[in-house]
Parts: structure tokens; sequence; C-alpha cells
């Protein structure tokens, strides 16, 4: 009972260490909408001065929407990587959706954001497994909470790839590590939560994530 309450508590926990950074990755996208939308009223009154720039202000519009829009996308993704998926009836799970909230979520720590190197190499197929969404979340937050400090503390490069053959993979692969850090107890956090579901092989620096089919 008390495993399992730790268990589900595990997104929050990492919400709350990580809350400084998520709240400073999100506003830098909300100083660029504020100067944005302000460059746009400023638009406007030019416009109504001078209704005959018609043409004009529609070709300058185009790319502040665009860039509204970038920016919206951005707040978007970082709200749905801390939004916490708590159910626990199966169903289908995109493990390329869930590795790249990780990424999002996990740029909340500013070192790992700015400091270490990253290349996600997914799949461009959906792999899909069928599964409780709360064990996988929770399962590869603490997988990533057993990496991230590694990487950062040793200046390390995180290399993700996913792919398919018989059942969907994925690979985790810490450049200038020696070792993944199997022995820290957030991977035997992540690996209690999705051993049922993928099958762990630890080689020196690389893990590998087999699913369960």
């Amino acid at each position: 009972m008390k495993k399992d309450l730790c268990h589900k508590l595990l997104h929050k926990a990492a919400c709350g260490h990580l809350v400084q950074g998520l709240v400073h990755n999100m506003s830098g996208p909300l100083q660029i909408l504020s100067m944005q939308i302000e460059l746009l009223g400023l638009s406007f009154m030019k416009l109504k001065k001078d209704p005959a720039n018609v043409e004009d202000f529609l070709a300058t519009q185009e790319q502040k929407l665009s860039q509204i829009q970038e920016q919206l996308d951005r707040l978007k993704s970082i709200l749905e990587s801390i939004n916490e998926i708590a159910l626990d009836s199966s169903m289908p799970i995109n493990i390329n959706e869930v590795l790249k909230k990780m990424l999002v979520f996990w740029e909340g720590d500013l070192k790992f954001k700015h400091n270490v190197p990253k290349e996600a190499n997914l799949a461009e197929e959906d792999l899909v497994i069928f599964a409780p969404p709360a064990p996988i979340h929770q399962g590869f937050c603490a997988l990533f909470w057993a990496v991230v400090p590694t990487l950062v503390e040793r200046e390390g490069a995180l290399f993700l790839r996913t792919f398919k053959d018989d059942s969907p993979n994925v690979e985790i692969r810490l450049e200038n590590i020696p070792c993944f850090p199997a022995e820290d107890p957030f991977y035997e956090v992540a690996h209690e939560l999705l051993s049922p579901y993928f099958n762990f092989n630890v080689s020196q620096n690389v893990l590998r994530l087999k699913h369960v089919s």
C-alpha cells in the first residue's frame, strides 16, 4: 500500500522538484506572446489611421501570427507534460509521445536543458502499446529522474532511439557515462513499474527496453 502511494506521488514530487525551471520555461513564451500582442495592437492603430495600407498590414501580420502560434504550442507542450495521467485502465499509448513529454518535462531542470546535449531519433511510425497510462508515465518519469542528475553531474549526453521489429523498442544511451545508473533508487522504481510491459537490458551505458507482447 505504501509503495503504491509512493508511485502515485512520484509525478507530483517531480513537479515540485522542477517547479522553478518549469515556471522559467513558461515565462519565456509568455513574454514573447505579450510582446507580439502589443505589436499587433500598434499595427491595428496604424491601420485605423491609414486604412489604405491594409495590404501591408496583412503581409506583416502573418509572421506575427505564426510566432504567436509557435509560442502557444510550446506552452501547450509544457502544460501537457506537467499534467499527470493517472488512469489505471489499459488503452493504446504511443511511446514516442510519452518520451517527447518526458523530455519537455525534465527540461524543467535548467542544467539538463542548457548543458546536456540531447538527440531523439524516434520512429516515424507510432509505437503503440496497450497498457494503463499511469504506470507507464510514472515509470518513465522515474527513469528520467535516475538519468538526468547523472547526465548533469558528469557532463554527459543523452541519445534516445525508438524502433519496431516484432514489437516496440526504446533505447536510451548515455554518452560520456561509463555505465547506466542501474543502482539508482529511481531506476529501481522505473524497473518495478515498467517491467510488466518491457524487458530491461542494460549493457554498459545503454538501456534497451523491449515491449512484452
